[in-house]
């Protein structure tokens, strides 16, 4: 994935998160707890397509380095921090390999 591609996708993804937190309300009840876990699920289909490719064959370091740094960040719960870190992961790994 080129690293405007990768950009954008982050641009688009915390500017949308962004943009609910400034114009919706905030969750009450159920509708709280489901937006409370959902970044880790989210990540973890994302995660899990990323690996798995089109090809269906071995994923690049950069990726398995991103989704590796990105999984540690989870522990935040902050979609915010994990999409940092897979980027910082994917950035550096790619500079390695």
């Amino acid at each position: 994935m080129s690293a405007p591609l990768l950009l954008a996708v982050v641009v688009i993804t915390v500017g949308s998160r962004v943009a609910a937190l400034a114009f919706l309300p905030p969750p009450r009840g159920a509708a709280a707890d489901l937006v409370q876990r959902l970044p880790t699920p989210l990540f973890a289909a994302l995660a899990a397509l990323s690996l798995a490719g089109s090809d269906g064959g071995v994923p690049e370091p950069a990726m398995l380095a991103a989704v590796g740094c990105a999984l540690v960040a989870t522990r935040w719960s902050s979609l915010l921090i994990t999409l940092i870190a897979g980027l910082g992961g994917f950035a550096a790994a790619s500079l390695i390999w």
